[in-house]
């Protein structure tokens, strides 16, 4: 059997990554306030990262960041302030 690694196919592959950081407001969908999309290609036997989207998107007013928020993300209120809804971060990370 050939390992995928060595097949043609997979060298010539990008592989793109997709990690979010959310709130989790009580009684409520979680609601995301970051993306970070690398994207991995093959090369000498590991994947090395080739290019990289990554945004903080400001959540609904109605679901503050907590304290316990901040101390397992390391992201504030005030980094979120200014940032994009989410919609807005999603459609360009699809963007071509």
């Amino acid at each position: 059997m050939i390992a995928v690694t060595d097949d043609p196919r997979f060298a010539a592959t990008t592989f793109v990554e997709i990690d979010f950081e959310d709130l989790t407001p009580a009684g409520r969908p979680a609601e995301l306030i970051e993306v970070a999309a690398p994207a991995l290609r093959p090369l000498e036997g590991r994947l090395v990262e080739t290019g990289r989207f990554e945004d903080l998107m400001r959540p609904p007013a109605d679901a503050p960041v907590t304290a316990r928020d901040v101390q397992l993300k390391g992201i504030t209120q005030r980094m979120l302030t200014s940032a994009a809804p989410a919609a807005e971060v999603m459609a360009q990370l699809n963007a071509p």
